[in-house]
């Protein structure tokens, strides 16, 4: 799911709360908000704005596409996993890689995996379309 570009600070609510999501305004590489804009120290100090003329972001699409994201992105960490295993990796190869244990890495991945997960999603990560 492809959303339109966020502000820089979209993601840090904590430090942003504020924050409106929709940039307006670049300085080089960096989106701003009106609200994030409005309130930014040395960023960009020296550099033109660049009026940015982008659709507006409900948060909820945003949080809808955030959860797809995360179903493909587990469903291909599964795939690889089952591809390293395939290719002759061991569980402590793969747990190394993870920053997990041999164990934690064979329980996440082995036979028993929690197909719940992959539900739903086909084996490239694209949400089926479920019709009642």
């Amino acid at each position: 799911m492809r959303l339109a570009p966020l502000c820089c600070y979209a993601t840090d609510p904590d430090t942003r709360p504020d924050c409106t999501l929709t940039p307006v305004v670049a300085f080089g590489a960096t989106r701003l908000c009106a609200s994030c804009a409005a309130r930014r120290s040395t960023m960009g100090k020296g550099q033109r704005p660049r009026p940015l003329e982008t659709p507006a972001l409900d948060v909820l699409t945003w949080l809808a596409a955030a959860e797809h994201d995360l179903r493909a992105a587990r469903h291909a960490l599964h795939a690889a996993a089952r591809r390293a295993r395939q290719r002759g990796h061991s569980w402590q190869v793969i747990g190394d890689q993870l920053g997990i244990s041999r164990q934690a890495a064979q329980q996440r991945f082995g036979q028993d995996c929690n197909q719940d997960l992959l539900d739903g999603l086909e084996p490239w990560g694209v949400l089926r379309t479920q019709y009642p």
